[in-house]
């Protein structure tokens, strides 16, 4: 049973999927779904948001059915105990593999655009530490954070209207010549950019009120974010263009670049420090979900150490492995797939499995 004094409010919950999705695919998404999409890549970044949307749905009937329990407790009543643990790894797992990937990313990121002479291991050693003290805390003090920062989106918006007296709409046509096929794997590209809804198989039972007002919230965040990076997208597109957009790995921030205003003359590195707090608040939630996997894993009420110890083990990986292009785009494939499980299949299955034995249960009540 959770505690009251641990549960947030639906005005918390939007702003917790909000900073959860919102993070490393600013900067990279319009660059990495152009090379598959070409001039098409917002439409496919659209349909991603929109098959995202789907997903929510799922979770939200497979949750609904168990109110007061998180996706590591309603397994063992749907399938059993045995089956139940080894999905839990499965998910532990996942959001781990899904932390080390954003902190490499971060990392990585930073050591680019504004420490490049600091090595990336002294950069993500800074990130982890900092989020291990946020975390420790329950999620109604991080969501209270969360949403304080949000603020910071509204800084970050206002800069890209500065752009659209620039853009020349005519470099999105003609709409749909990339066809169909490429357009869905561009949608699959950015579903990773989306990544942090799946969240919500955990953080339901900890929201306050009714069950159809979480499912509006919740779908309501991921329609900003959908929203958010389609913009993002379009005006990257509009602005660059074709000849240019394939060579520019982070178009946002190069579009920044060419910023200037008189009280800021490097708008790109003001931008970039807003992005840096959504991509501290996404690497949170997942090593929030990571302490609490690894809780239920050894079946334990208190959280705290197991954020001690999940973030060490984070750093131990962090100064072990060599940060470069390659093992992120070898971790970034494996997640994609590997989320594509643990995010659409298994709630689906979950689902599928609870309606069925529900029906069987009532079938076998004698009259």
């Amino acid at each position: 049973m959770i505690k009251a004094e641990n549960k947030i409010s639906q005005f918390q919950l939007f702003f917790i999927i909000l900073q959860s999705q919102i993070g490393i695919g600013v900067i990279s998404l319009p660059y990495d779904v152009y090379k598959i999409s070409d001039s098409d890549a917002w439409i496919s970044v659209f349909i991603a948001g929109l098959f995202i949307q789907i997903a929510i749905v799922i979770i939200w009937l497979l949750c609904r059915r168990y109110p007061e329990q998180t996706i590591f407790e309603l397994m063992s009543s749907i399938v059993g105990k045995l089956i139940a643990y080894f999905l839990k790894i499965g998910y532990f797992i996942f959001f781990f593999l899904s932390a080390i990937l954003t902190a490499f990313q971060f990392g990585q990121k930073v050591n680019i655009w504004i420490l490049p002479r600091t090595p990336i291991w002294v950069i993500t050693v800074l990130l982890v530490v900092i989020s291990v003290y946020c975390v420790k805390e329950n999620l109604k003090v991080m969501a209270r954070f969360f949403v304080v920062v949000s603020l910071l989106l509204v800084v970050l918006l206002s800069f890209t209207f500065f752009v659209l007296k620039d853009i020349n709409i005519l470099y999105l046509f003609p709409i749909g010549e990339s066809g169909f096929s490429n357009m869905v794997k561009g949608s699959s590209k950015a579903t990773f950019s989306y990544q942090g809804f799946e969240l919500l198989l955990v953080v339901f039972p900890y929201c306050l009120g009714k069950s159809i007002g979480k499912l509006k919230v919740s779908l309501s965040a991921n329609g900003f974010v959908t929203l958010f990076y389609t913009y993002l997208t379009f005006i990257t597109i509009t602005y660059f263009g074709p000849s240019a957009l394939k060579f520019i790995p982070e178009p946002i921030l190069y579009l920044m670049k060419f910023r200037y205003f008189n009280i800021i003359d490097r708008v790109d590195l003001v931008f970039f420090s807003i992005w840096v707090v959504s991509v501290a608040t996404s690497f949170m939630m997942y090593l929030y979900l990571t302490s609490l996997g690894i809780t239920h894993l050894f079946r334990k009420k208190d959280r705290t150490n197991f954020v001690y110890f999940s973030g060490a083990a984070m750093l131990i990986i962090v100064l072990s492995i060599p940060v470069n292009n390659m093992v992120i785009q070898i971790l970034e494939n494996f997640i994609n797939y590997y989320g594509i499980v643990f995010i659409f299949i298994v709630p689906t299955l979950l689902l599928f499995v609870s309606l069925i034995r529900s029906k069987k249960e009532k079938e076998d009540i004698p009259l």
